[in-house]
């Protein structure tokens, strides 16, 4: 008995007949062989598209599937209504050597999820009318039989080629027969473009205007190459091109394709000092029409940045506020148990800036959620709720509310633990030297008068479970690389090696040996226009 077998090799679902001689017995009269072969009843398939296709969409979503072969003729009517129920599949080949018949022509017409469809032949009444109809290409592979050059060096192989053709390529003064085959090509083809000469003439050009002309096109452009041999050719091509009435009122238009060996020789007979004063005058209205808009982004950015500090420091201080101790009345103090002083009732409040980092955290995470830390780095601007994202990229263009800006914001590295600290913590920011916002600041650090007073060589980095102090043992500045974001160390040996290698890059011995079981935290920002990288290391050396 004749069934449809559906399989799947190499990324291609192929749909075929199969014969058997018993019939499948069961619920859906069908057969699931294994998870790239379903076999169904013929009756059963042409009654239950959607059914059938739900098993299939399965697999084809599962190993992204696009291509389908049919091997069978009187399979591709069904072929193409069956596809309608799998938008995933977006190109058909149909595998039999026969010509698209009207039957075919209109289930093409009903689908709307194929992109190309590959077919032995087809005829033009039917590809033109799917041409206009549906955005659907249709690809043939019977063979022109060509004698010309024309077609052989533009690679019209079959009827397709000619018919989607948008450009053409002529490379030599065309015979009798390469303007029968050029002529045979307009009859064909809707989509031409572009006649490239790679070899021009007045007379070749009046030519080919002939033929578009007795054709009725329009739209046409003529790119010459600027070749010396053509530009030779052009002045007389220009004043023709200038007087005929065709070229204007058909949107015929020229232009010239100047080599770049040509560029180089010709340099100063391409331009003149018209051309030079126009080109400055659009070189600097541009230059300033960017500044300005650089600039007035710059000022939005920094804008939104000082508000967003504001209104977390106004929330903190309404945190505050909330943790006030009340007056205490003399009831409230309890009678001591000996001499000693009496025992004032502990106070609730502690301030959220400088002890009570797991309150500021659980409070700016009601306005982010993505809130992991705060960091402060002595005597510079330096002073963030520090957030953290599942890439290393979101938080390069937003801020702290989430918000589209190009400051971005402070953030850690996604790999990182925040809760329990990797052996190498990393904090990402922006260099913003104007205003000195999110790293602008650390600049500073690469100056004497700074890392050398000991108070700056102190960082805050707190997260919400521990209240942290950091040593800074390194501060340098290198070319753009990655070799200091290494986050966890497989030996402790390794970590060692890594360690020490930044210290030795330092631009001052701070004296601070680092241990195998150290943790470190790395500032990183980027430095001259993002050709090096300023790094900072800190060793962990106190934590409550």
């Amino acid at each position: 008995m004749k069934k449809i077998r559906f399989s799947i090799k190499r990324k291609i679902l192929y749909i075929d007949y199969k014969e058997e001689d018993n019939v499948i017995k069961n619920i859906n009269n069908t057969n699931i062989i294994n998870d790239d072969d379903l076999i169904f009843d013929l009756r059963y398939f042409k009654n239950n598209y959607k059914l059938i296709a739900g098993f299939l969409n399965v697999m084809i979503q599962n190993d992204s599937i696009v291509n389908c072969i049919v091997n069978d003729e009187n399979l591709i009517v069904s072929t193409l209504e069956l596809l309608n129920y799998l938008p995933n599949i977006k190109n058909l080949v149909i595998k039999p050597d026969v010509a698209i018949n009207y039957e075919v022509h209109l289930a093409i017409l009903k689908n709307d999820t194929l992109k190309t469809i590959n077919c032995y032949t087809i005829p033009p009444y039917l590809l033109e009318r799917i041409d206009t109809t549906k955005k659907i290409k249709i690809e043939t592979r019977n063979e022109v039989f060509f004698i010309s050059n024309f077609l052989r060096i533009n690679k019209l192989n079959n009827y397709s080629d000619i018919f989607y053709k948008r450009k053409l390529t002529i490379s030599y003064e065309f015979n009798d027969t390469d303007w029968k085959d050029f002529e045979s090509f307009l009859t064909i083809n809707t989509h031409l473009k572009t006649l490239y000469f790679e070899t021009a003439s007045l007379d070749l050009i009046k030519k080919f205007l002939k033929y578009l002309k007795e054709y009725k096109r329009t739209n046409i452009l003529f790119n010459i190459k600027g070749n010396k041999e053509n530009l030779v050719h052009f002045k007389e091509i220009e004043t023709f091109v200038k007087k005929d009435k065709f070229i204007k009122k058909n949107s015929i238009k020229f232009s010239i394709d100047y080599t770049k060996d040509y560029k180089l020789e010709n340099l100063v007979k391409l331009i003149n000092f018209t051309t030079v004063k126009y080109i400055l005058i659009v070189i600097i209205i541009s230059s300033l029409i960017g500044y300005g808009i650089n600039e007035f982004d710059i000022y939005q950015s920094s804008k939104e940045v000082k508000n967003i500090s504001e209104n977390i420091t106004d929330l903190l201080e309404e945190y505050e506020n909330d943790y006030e101790l009340e007056d205490i009345t003399p009831e409230e103090i309890e009678e001591p148990a000996s001499p000693a002083e009496p025992e004032k009732k502990k106070s609730t409040y502690v301030s959220p800036y400088y002890k009570n980092y797991a309150k500021v955290i659980s409070v700016l995470k009601e306005t982010n959620d993505d809130t992991v830390a705060w960091l402060t780095v002595k005597n510079t601007t330096v002073n963030y709720p520090v957030v953290q994202s599942i890439n290393n990229s979101y938080y390069l263009t937003h801020d702290f509310n989430k918000n589209g800006n190009t400051f971005g914001w402070v953030f850690m590295d996604y790999r990182n633990n925040p809760e329990d600290l990797n052996q190498n913590t990393i904090i990402y920011g922006h260099n913003i030297a104007k205003g000195k916002i999110m790293f602008g600041d650390l600049a500073k650090a690469l100056n004497s008068n700074w890392y050398k007073k000991e108070e700056n060589q102190y960082i805050t980095f707190n997260t919400k479970d521990k209240d942290m102090i950091w040593r800074i043992f390194s501060i340098y500045k290198i070319e753009n690389t990655n070799d200091y974001l290494y986050n966890t160390f497989d030996t402790q040996k390794e970590f060692l090696e890594f360690a020490n290698k930044m210290k030795d890059r330092s631009i001052h011995n701070f004296g601070i040996d680092i241990k195998e079981n150290d943790k470190i935290l790395t500032l990183s920002t980027c430095q001259n226009s993002g050709r090096n990288r300023l790094v900072i290391h800190a060793v962990l050396i106190e934590q409550s």
